[in-house]
């Protein structure tokens, strides 16, 4: 037993500039988007990736013990400053590569700027398959409600096709609640626990 446990031994720390290869190589690997092209693998990337790598600061990743991101939790602590830097620099990026994924993206924007009615900050989470079942996803989650209960942040959100029933536990076990069902897809919420002073 103790072998397994040094073997997945990962440490939660703030997300660099410096993982985005890594990151982008666990946004692949994790992706449920069919991946037809390279112009489908760069909406991908620039939309769920390196936007939050960018303008997301109060993202983590769970690194290993050579600090190799494992999976991450990627959060906008505020929704709408993000989204409104993604519109700015991003969403331009995203219309180079044509205009059904310049739509995609003007559609990412409206449907989280929608949750931002919801919760003030959104999240999404990753993680490898060999990071799966370990307690790293419930930590990164964890050091994330911390991290926003110390800024004053109460409430996050994230949303998940309703067709992904595994994922919609593990949110469920770590405090995460369906608020609304529309087109196939849950909106949940949790508290961030903040402790009254």
């Amino acid at each position: 037993m103790a072998e397994d446990k040094m073997e997945y031994t990962w440490t939660v720390r703030p997300c660099k500039e410096q993982d985005l290869e890594a990151a982008r190589g666990i946004c692949e690997e994790t992706s449920t988007i069919t991946l037809s092209n390279e112009k489908d693998r760069q909406f991908l990337l620039l939309t769920f990736c390196d936007a939050y790598v960018r303008y997301a600061p109060d993202s983590f990743v769970a690194a290993d013990a050579a600090d190799r991101p494992v999976g991450y939790v990627f959060c906008a602590a505020d929704t709408r400053r993000f989204f409104r830097l993604f519109r700015k620099n991003v969403l331009p990026e995203i219309a180079k590569l044509g205009v059904r994924y310049g739509l995609w993206g003007y559609g990412v924007c409206i449907s989280q700027s929608l949750c931002a009615l919801i919760a003030p900050a959104h999240l999404h989470i990753d993680l490898t398959a060999s990071a799966r079942r370990k307690g790293v996803g419930t930590q990164l989650i964890r050091t994330l409600k911390a991290h926003l209960a110390q800024k004053g942040i109460s409430r996050i959100v994230l949303t998940v096709s309703r067709k992904n029933v595994s994922a919609i536990r593990f949110y469920e076990k770590n405090g995460f609640r369906t608020i609304l069902t529309p087109f196939g897809v849950c909106v949940m919420r949790a508290d961030t626990e903040m402790k009254n002073e």
